[in-house]
């Protein structure tokens, strides 16, 4: 076992060592506590730890020592290297959730109320745009849709809604893979006093840290990338504000009852000991891979920010350690051509979510974003034929070969 007052140099060796504390019964991994409660040595000490006065865990739907592993590692990635105004490491508080959707749930409901708007771009996963258009607003909840990638129109729109409280992004998004100025826009919402939010699935703490720029809250799916594996659906939700976090995040977070379970939290965190690795081979197959699309006779559009081309090129490795794993890319054919490239797939998979070893395709327009209107898709640059990729690990001859096929 590491030393708890070792520093890691590097980020491999924090994804591996990072949040990690001893089991009692020495076991070299922590265990998976599949158990729903705890007991205490006398009456007590239950009333000490239900007080807060003692630490200790008394039910998993409010926290368990799986889940506190995934949870601390997540932290130490998201901050490492960081440090606060005071020039001290930086600090956060993770939330392990039960999904993506759970983390992005709790986030704005422990910040907004009734009357409150919340101002996002117009490429968003499709879950989050059905929160934001259709479950919300019966809570009395908005949201004001903007082209985020031009700080200046986030900023007219803040100035034209004193209801907007916070900003909301995702970056890449999902599944145009557009990115926006994290730096930017954060500097911007704290002039007018927005609470800022971002959506790191995409690019892993590895790629990007938006707590960087000022951020103030993190959400990922812990089910993509992080896990690895797709072998366990998860959600994270991180704060720079300690005492929010320990506070009144954790309340609200245990009454909603969006926890994660001791399996897949296991599974996370040994997912996330190989994220290092995991993600120098994805980039370097999509970098390969978006180059091949680029030059291929049946492919109209390539969304991918590492190449030259991508309008938003420039923001990705300004704020980004590689462009990262995923992209899209829309066939000349419309919906027919899609249709076909899917079928004539032999190695990739075709299948919707993203971040395992193997390569997955889906078709948005009838799978991610079927609940979004047609046309509003269009505006967005979700056409019907747009193919969305995440980049797999396997040997990138197969992978070229395949795509060559298949189109």
């Amino acid at each position: 076992m590491a030393d708890k007052d070792f520093k890691p140099s590097g980020f491999g060796t924090l994804a591996i060592h990072a949040g990690h504390i001893q089991d009692p019964n020495y076991a070299h991994l922590t265990p998976i506590y599949a158990s729903s409660t705890f007991v205490y040595d006398s009456a007590e000490q239950g009333m000490r730890r239900f007080s807060g006065e003692e630490p200790g865990y008394i039910y998993s739907r409010w926290g368990n020592p799986t889940f506190t592993e995934a949870e601390n590692k997540v932290a130490s990635m998201e901050t490492f290297g960081l440090t606060d105004s005071a020039g001290a490491p930086l600090q956060a508080r993770a939330l392990l959730q039960a999904s993506g959707m759970a983390a992005i749930s709790t986030l704005l409901l422990m910040n907004l109320k009734t009357g409150d708007k919340v101002l996002s771009h117009f490429s968003l996963y499709g879950g989050t745009e059905e929160l934001l258009q259709n479950v919300l607003p019966a809570l009395g909840i908005s949201a004001v849709i903007a082209d985020l990638r031009d700080p200046g129109r986030a900023e007219a729109a803040i100035k034209a809604d004193p209801a907007i409280r916070m900003l909301y992004f995702e970056t890449p998004a999902n599944p145009t893979v557009q990115c926006v100025d994290i730096d930017a826009l954060t500097k911007v919402a704290k002039l007018h006093g927005l609470i800022v939010a971002c959506d790191n699935t995409f690019a892993t703490p590895y790629l990007q840290q938006p707590f960087r720029y000022g951020v103030d809250f993190i959400v990922h799916s812990t089910t993509k990338f992080l896990n690895g594996h797709g072998t366990a659906i998860g959600g994270i939700l991180l704060g720079r504000d300690l005492e929010f976090m320990k506070t009144k995040a954790t309340r609200i977070h245990k009454s909603l009852g969006g926890n994660s379970n001791p399996f897949d939290a296991f599974m996370l965190v040994n997912g996330m000991k190989t994220l290092e690795v995991r993600m120098d081979r994805h980039c370097h197959n999509a970098m390969e891979i978006a180059r091949f699309l680029e030059r291929h006779p049946a492919v109209a559009k390539v969304n991918y920010n590492g190449l030259p081309t991508h309008p938003d090129h420039a923001i990705a490795r300004k704020q980004m350690r590689h462009p990262g794993a995923m992209m899209s890319f829309e066939l000349k054919g419309g919906l027919q051509a899609g249709i076909d490239c899917m079928n004539r797939l032999r190695l990739c998979t075709r299948t919707v979510s993203l971040g395992t070893c193997d390569t997955l395709l889906c078709h948005p327009a009838s799978m991610t974003h079927k609940s979004v209107p047609a046309a509003q898709r269009e505006k967005y640059g979700i056409t019907d034929g747009l193919i969305r990729m995440s980049v797999g690990m396997e040997n990138i001859q197969d992978i070229l070969a395949d795509l060559d096929q298949a189109l």
